[in-house]
């Protein structure tokens, strides 16, 4: 009996040292903290900058960006080599910036040089870079530049450039990694996703993302988040919207509401233009645009046509929306943020029936038609019309209080913030397959959602580049707050990969993992093993001396660094969360 107590003992004790050495060499016990990260390598300066320059150039790979996600319409071979505003191509523009991080990273930890497009005279250019850095190529504008002018080559970009606010998708003129957004630079824009913004896209995008849950309607259903839309390009979709309105139920559904449909282009249209209700004249259009439906398959226009929200929740009988800001921070990995926006609220009373474009929208083009409008015709002074159309949520909130369609003010944060952040993240899963995971590229986008009667969120629409309007005084106030803390972010997975890369590279000096060749060549021990680590080292997480400022008007909704629900806030039920 002794002897087989022994035999399990042992069996046991080896059992155990077989799942430590499993562990360990799985990685499972390891630290996080690799010896290249260890607090007692230097971190903000190169011992030895001009290998320190050789090394970022070994160590950073290039690779050409697939064309897969050139997908709105355009692919790089009709755009790269032209010119953009003057701004001139260079090949080596990120070899440049690496060396500029070598010779004094101190510009990268400590200094905001901007390159941007927008007017002299924007929130952005004119208040809020000459308050955080610096404007490295000032005459890149329009009003400076005639359109008919702006592919002549005039300068070169400023390899001190950390950040890009720029309308203009760059990756289209200049190559991604190599040109332009570097990896210690901040970039503007995300290649690869038109399935985000653009109308007909992230329909579809919606539709195929429910029918990961068609056996757990729970979990998303797009029927309930977004208005059905069908794409006119599409033939089958097309055959069923001219089908519908021929029938009996479409006449009926339009005595009772008057407007069905909306109809909007869906690609490269902003400010409401091509947005027009599907009233009778605009159903005639249609009708003869398409041969009643003989023409679908043949008419390739990008037009979609979208149910209209035919109960919108109204405020003091006026028709809005909501825009609301999110942030992508990182595509590599997935890490979204989410801020508070504003009402845009018409200056007209609505009336379904009536054809007052502005009624209708509330987008920032509109509202500044329809002010002008209600200035001619005598009304309020801009001041009061500009309150008027601007609300923030508190003061939506007190006002749903005061008509007793909520109790009370808690609703803000139990039901409508929530609503919002869980929407966007559902944006997020249905389309960022479709991300190019480069850890240069961020973006700013406005989301336009509407309530209904019943107090039912739906989603509108994406804007990847929302504008940034300073007017009423309150809307500048909270549009520079959420703009300084966007940048704090931004900087500070910059910040962090550049001190995670100094690190590694220190450290590849002092462990003796460099050689020379006889000509004098650096020599890497397992280079590609060292790519790889250098690879992972500059994905983007924060490090602790970058937290981002307590009082940050941001909130964090996606970190694809945290494992399970924690991933999402908890928004997510478990058996919603397994599905990407």
């Amino acid at each position: 009996m002794l002897r087989l107590k022994n035999l399990a003992l042992t069996l046991a004790v080896l059992n155990g040292i077989a799942i430590f050495v499993f562990l360990t060499s799985s990685g499972i016990l390891q630290s996080k903290e690799e010896p290249y990260l260890q607090e007692q390598i230097e971190s903000k300066f190169f011992y030895n900058k001009t290998l320190g320059a050789e090394l970022l150039d070994l160590l950073e790979k290039y690779e050409v960006m697939p064309l897969h996600y050139y997908n709105v319409g355009r692919t790089p071979s009709k755009e790269i080599g032209k010119v953009y505003l003057g701004v001139k191509h260079d090949p080596d523009y990120c070899k440049k910036v690496r060396h500029a991080v070598a010779e004094d990273p101190d510009v990268f930890f400590n200094e905001l040089n901007f390159l941007t497009d927008d007017l002299p005279d924007t929130l952005i250019r004119e208040k809020i870079i000459p308050r955080l850095g610096r404007d490295t190529l000032p005459n890149t504008t329009y009003a400076k530049i005639p359109k008919a002018n702006s592919t002549v080559p005039r300068w070169f970009m400023d390899p001190k450039t950390t950040m890009y606010y720029i309308h203009a998708i760059m990756h289209y003129y200049h190559e991604l990694g190599k040109e332009i957004g570097c990896l210690f630079q901040g970039y503007n824009h995300v290649a690869g996703m038109a399935t985000l913004f653009r109308k007909d896209l992230i329909a579809r995008s919606a539709v195929n993302y429910t029918y990961k849950y068609k056996d757990k309607p729970q979990c998303f259903d797009h029927t309930k988040f977004f208005p059905k839309t069908l794409s006119l390009d599409n033939k089958t979709e097309c055959l069923e919207f001219f089908d519908y309105i021929k029938s009996e139920e479409y006449q009926q559904e339009k005595e009772e509401r008057s407007i069905v449909f909306i109809r909007k282009i869906s690609v490269g249209s902003h400010q409401g233009k091509g947005v027009q209700p599907v009233d009778e004249e605009e159903e005639k259009n249609l009708t003869a645009e398409y041969g009643g439906g003989k023409l679908c398959g043949k008419n390739m226009k990008s037009v979609i046509v979208q149910r209209y929200i035919h109960n919108p929740l109204l405020v003091k009988n006026h028709k809005f929306d909501f825009r609301i800001y999110m942030m992508v921070a990182s595509v590599n990995p997935m890490i979204v943020y989410y801020h508070d926006g504003f009402l845009r609220v018409s200056l007209f009373e609505y009336d379904v029936t009536k054809n007052e474009k502005a009624m209708h929208l509330t987008n920032t083009a509109q509202s500044r038609l329809a002010m002008k409008k209600a200035m001619e015709g005598g009304a309020k002074n801009q001041t009061e019309l500009e309150d008027f159309q601007f609300w923030n949520l508190t003061r939506f909130t007190d006002y749903l209080v005061e008509i007793g369609k909520i109790e009370d003010r808690s609703w803000l944060d139990n039901y409508l913030r929530p609503q919002f952040q869980h929407a966007m993240q559902h944006l997020i899963r249905m389309t960022q397959n479709t991300f190019y995971p480069i850890s240069s590229s961020w973006k700013l986008l406005g989301i336009d959602f509407m309530l209904d009667e019943d107090l039912k969120l739906w989603f509108i629409e994406a804007n990847v580049g929302p504008e940034l309007k300073g007017s009423p005084k309150a809307k500048e106030i909270m549009m520079t707050r959420m703009v300084y803390d966007m940048f704090e972010i931004v900087t500070a997975y910059l910040k962090s990969r550049l001190k995670r890369a100094i690190k590694y590279i220190n450290w590849l000096e002092r462990s003796g993992q460099i050689s020379y060749g006889d000509n004098g060549e650096v020599i890497v021990q397992k280079l590609a093993q060292r790519q790889h680590e250098y690879s992972e080292i500059t994905k983007n997480y924060l490090d602790e001396e970058f937290e981002i400022s307590a009082d940050n008007t941001w909130i964090k909704i996606i970190d694809d660094n945290i494992d399970g629900l924690d991933r999402y806030n908890g928004m997510f039920n478990i058996e919603c969360f397994d599905l990407s």
